[in-house]
């Protein structure tokens, strides 16, 4: 069969009253699909991505989120870590997450190349409820204000004598909280 754009197009210059219409319907939409993958394949080909640990692969759109099971996260991710190591990606959506489940990598990563990691993206939940990251937990580890904002933390509210002050309430609320864990049990 021979198509060509007039072929494919005469449907609409007839008035739509053709029997097979499927085609012509359906090729702008399969045309514009076909685009758009390309486009995004073009897109990520030019963006050089560093080495990454391995891990598997997920869906297209959704990542490896529909595997997870979120009843029992933690059992996911340690049977994850016996198939790839103890670090290993993951999509979630478009977002890579790169997962490290052993202590002494978490030491590396945290305590000896905390500078070199701490410039991570902050989740959109996190944005929206610290104001714009505007705290110390999601603030730019370099600008100014998180350097002040941890100076006011360590001098002022975790003095002893703040912590001091609040013993009798903290140790109430862990041994409200033991206790409910033990009840749940």
């Amino acid at each position: 069969m021979h198509l060509t754009a007039y072929s494919l197009f005469s449907w609409l210059l007839n008035g739509g009253n053709q029997k097979d219409g499927f085609l012509p319907a359906a090729f702008p939409f399969l045309v514009a699909m076909l685009g758009l993958s390309l486009w995004y394949l073009f897109l990520k080909a030019r963006k050089p991505m560093a080495p990454l640990p391995p891990g598997p692969l997920g869906l297209p759109i959704v990542g490896y989120l529909p595997f997870l099971g979120f009843d029992n996260l933690h059992l996911v991710f340690t049977e994850l870590a016996g198939v790839y190591g103890p670090i290993y990606k993951l999509w979630l959506g478009n977002k890579l997450i790169v997962v490290i489940s052993s202590p002494s990598l978490v030491k590396e990563v945290v305590r000896d190349n905390d500078i070199a990691f701490s410039e991570r993206e902050s989740p959109i939940a996190a944005q929206i409820i610290t104001f714009g990251t505007n705290d110390i937990a999601f603030d730019s580890y370099s600008s100014p204000s998180w350097k002040h904002k941890r100076k006011i933390l360590a001098s002022d509210m975790l003095s002893s004598a703040n912590l001091n002050a609040c013993y009798d309430l903290r140790r109430e609320k862990v041994m409200e909280m033991v206790g409910d864990v033990y009840e749940n049990v």
